[in-house]
């Protein structure tokens, strides 16, 4: 009897099933972030510190691997041109990674699920970021795929309570093109 992925090969499906597992991975993440940021926004406006924490951690993980492997990976096998979407993910990452800094207050978290609303679906459905980088990949899926699995951890600074940096989080949240009164009176909060 044949390997499974060989009964694959030979009829032609075994590139299909081999692109689909990056996508599931990374999406797969995308769940498992939400789900820390759900945690971490409790319903009876109390925080889960640990639960942001480690939503951070794995957001700006998750970020770098987009930025350092997976679209880098896409521009080099386009010949050195980017995705078509690169400029408005990291416009996202930028707007993302800012937010990052700020304190986990109510509208912190409402701007943070605005971009994510908006960013996710850009990658994740059919024909979008991460099914374009599976079929670029091609057979060096497996590679990307331990790429990402050795990919460590980002260093995380402590939020920090700031006009300064929030104002530095507005601009950069209007600059992706996103309303900055997502963090209207944060400043208020901080107090």
């Amino acid at each position: 009897m044949k390997p499974f992925l060989s009964t694959l090969a030979d009829d032609g499906r075994e590139r299909s099933v081999r692109r689909r597992r990056l996508a599931e991975f990374m999406i797969a993440e995308h769940v498992r972030l939400d789900q820390l940021l759900h945690q971490a926004a409790r319903p009876d406006g109390a925080i889960d510190r640990g639960a942001y924490e480690r939503f951070r951690n794995g957001l700006l993980r998750h970020i770098r691997i987009e930025e350092k492997i997976l679209l880098p990976v896409a521009e080099q096998k386009r010949g050195g041109e980017a995705l078509p979407i690169a400029a408005r993910l990291r416009l996202d990452h930028g707007a993302l990674a800012a937010l990052m800094m700020l304190p986990p207050v109510a509208h912190t978290f409402r701007a943070i699920r605005a971009v994510l609303d908006a960013h996710n679906p850009l990658e994740e459905l059919q024909g979008g970021a991460y099914e374009q980088c599976e079929s670029l990949a091609g057979s060096e899926v497996d590679e990307l795929l331990a790429r990402i699995a050795a990919t460590p951890k980002v260093p995380v600074s402590p939020w920090v309570d700031s006009p300064k940096v929030l104002a530095a989080a507005k601009r950069v949240l209007a600059r992706a093109g996103y309303d900055a009164a997502l963090l209207g009176s944060v400043d208020r909060e901080l107090e």
